[in-house]
């Protein structure tokens, strides 16, 4: 089942989830970018294209470097093995610096 026939066929639980996201992100103990970047290593373990590309542009637009992606996804890599980072070809778009990083520039 998708998320968008979830979405059809439930609306409310859908807008829930996404109210806790935003609770989530938002600023606090940690930064929202902190949070995003955790998000990305996260994402490298559970090795999920869409959640790394959703998190790690999200990471970006609030203002975290190539450096900083990098090093979350090695934190993943040394908590689960070189797996974790070489699974996906969105992670080396994500970190090449031959193509703009910005959720504006998406394909």
């Amino acid at each position: 089942m998708s998320l968008a026939l979830i979405a059809k066929q439930q609306p409310q639980a859908i807008n829930k989830l996404y109210k806790l996201k935003q609770e989530v992100f938002k600023e606090g103990a940690l930064t929202a970018k902190e949070k995003e970047l955790i998000a990305v290593s996260v994402s490298c373990i559970l090795k999920c294209d869409t959640c790394l590309e959703t998190h790690a542009l999200a990471a970006v637009d609030l203002g975290a470097t190539r450096d900083e992606l990098r090093e979350a996804m090695l934190v993943a890599m040394y908590l689960t093995g070189p797996s974790a980072v070489i699974w996906s070809p969105m992670i080396d778009k994500i970190l090449s610096e031959e193509e703009p990083l910005s959720s504006q520039n998406r394909t």
